[in-house]
């Protein structure tokens, strides 16, 4: 599966500290606490976010574009209704973050801890998550396309109302997942795993 890696310059505008309020930024270098105020609509191009943690939570409809985040916390943020085009995050804590009704394209997780993360009503293209906690994550009216879990920690995700078919589970993990029959249809998993979902299947498995 291909995905585009974000357009990011070799020369950046280095700044640890933003204090002014303007909701458009691009091409900078960015490290240390994010102070701006909460609010809607902030939009992000061509920049990188090194040690990064956001003091305040709520940006909704926030717009990523060729941007990457590495060993930032994003835990707990609310970011939902946004766009994330063409953005890795690579050993990020993103905790509890809220990314419902979010357009995903072009987007890469590595190494990045996403337990209780909110996925629902997304729409990812493109997307891979390796090496990723997603445990207690929940995908609900999600729509995957072009979409790969590589050797992540899947343990009591939520998978409503939302179609498998095609995603491959086989090298990561769970015990436990919540779903519909309808949304196995395609699912290719382990011979643990399938022994696992059989609770879900309403199949009796005896030794």
């Amino acid at each position: 599966m291909k995905i585009t890696a974000p357009k990011i310059p070799e020369l950046l505008t280095e700044q640890s500290l933003l204090t002014y309020d303007d909701p458009f930024f691009s091409q900078i270098a960015f490290s240390g606490a994010f102070p701006l105020a909460e609010e809607e609509h902030y939009m992000i191009d061509h920049s990188r976010f090194q040690n990064t943690y956001f003091e305040n939570r709520f940006y909704p409809r926030i717009e990523l574009s060729d941007v990457s985040f590495e060993k930032s916390d994003l835990s707990n943020l609310a970011l939902y209704s946004s766009s994330v085009h063409r953005v890795t995050f690579s050993d990020c804590k993103l905790t509890g973050i809220d990314f419902s009704e979010t357009m995903f394209q072009n987007v890469t997780f590595q190494n990045c801890r996403l337990n209780l993360a909110g996925f629902n009503f997304s729409r990812f293209k493109s997307v891979a998550f390796t090496d990723c906690d997603l445990s207690g994550a929940e995908f609900d009216s999600t729509e995957f396309k072009q979409f790969m879990f590589t050797r992540c920690n899947l343990e009591e995700c939520l998978f409503a109302n939302t179609s498998l078919l095609g995603l491959d589970f086989t090298d990561s993990t769970f015990n436990k997942i919540t779903a519909t029959v309808p949304a196995l249809k395609g699912l290719k998993v382990n011979r643990e795993q399938a022994l696992s979902l059989s609770t879900i299947l309403g199949i009796i498995i005896e030794e």
